[in-house]
């Protein structure tokens, strides 16, 4: 007996909620059919995505027909659109959403909120500034009329004149070193010459090993003048 009554109480439930779920579809059909003019009867007319068609000529009643805007209401809307168009300026603000859950990681990539660290950067010491005030002492007063000020004015100021002076002294001065040095190796040169001459007249050309070389030399560039 208890087994026949839970199964005629579930029977019960199921018709209960069959009927609801009929009564849920009637009365979109009827939503439909008030708003947007669908003749249920033809069943045709509901496929093909022409729910959102209203059916104006099937439909004898005109209250059940889509109420088209009127002259007015068009009139009315555009007027409003330009003036929000005028009055009102659209800027874009965007806002920086901190997000409080992020945990510091010491640094490095993450590609996502859960993922492992990845690259890793250096841990660099950042540059410190002094940690005490530098202590800066008032200068001495300057005396233009002392001497010790102009003796270093001197030693920092550049004349042209003094500076050409300088320049043509030390051209003259390396000019007469080497118009020296040219001199001394003319007054060798005879001196050697001197010397050779003396030795060929003394000894004669056969005695001269070391200077046979330097003739032979002079020889061949006689004959190649020739």
């Amino acid at each position: 007996m208890g087994h026949a009554r839970s199964s005629s109480s579930s029977e019960e439930d199921g018709d209960a909620e069959w009927k609801a779920a009929i009564d849920s579809i009637a009365a979109a059909d009827l939503f439909l059919t008030k708003n947007l003019g669908i003749d249920t009867s033809n069943p045709s007319s509901q496929n093909n995505d022409k729910l959102s068609e209203p059916n104006l000529e099937g439909d004898p009643d005109p209250k059940f027909r889509a109420q088209l805007p009127k002259h007015y209401q068009i009139k009315a809307q555009k007027i409003l659109d330009d003036i929000v168009e005028r009055n009102l300026e659209i800027v874009s603000n965007p806002v920086n959403i901190q997000d409080s859950d992020r945990e510091d990681d010491g640094g490095g990539i993450q590609l996502f909120r859960t993922a492992p660290r990845g690259i890793m950067f250096d841990q660099t010491d950042k540059p410190q500034g002094p940690k005490k005030k530098p202590r800066i002492l008032p200068g001495e007063d300057i005396d233009e009329k002392s001497k010790k000020f102009k003796r270093q004015l001197q030693s920092v100021v550049v004349d042209g004149l003094d500076v050409m002076v300088a320049a043509k002294a030390a051209s003259q001065k390396s000019l007469a070193r080497l118009e020296a040095r040219d001199a001394a190796a003319k007054v060798a040169a005879k001196r050697e010459e001197e010397r050779v001459a003396e030795l060929k007249r003394i000894r004669g050309q056969r005695w001269l090993p070391s200077i046979a070389k330097e003739m032979q030399l002079e020889r061949q560039g006689q004959y190649n003048k020739v």
